[in-house]
């Protein structure tokens, strides 16, 4: 079993990118964190 943890409260979807890069382009928004890269803390 993997398990992702990231820094803080890092979103570890995406890397605390709050989006995901698509292989036949654009990119798409984290639906982990709605695209702020963080989570827990929502404002």
């Amino acid at each position: 079993m993997l398990i992702m943890k990231g820094k803080g409260n890092t979103c570890e979807y995406c890397s605390g990118q709050g989006y995901f890069q698509l292989l036949l382009g654009g990119s798409e928004t984290c639906n982990g964190c709605d695209g702020s890269g963080k989570t827990g803390e929502k404002s």
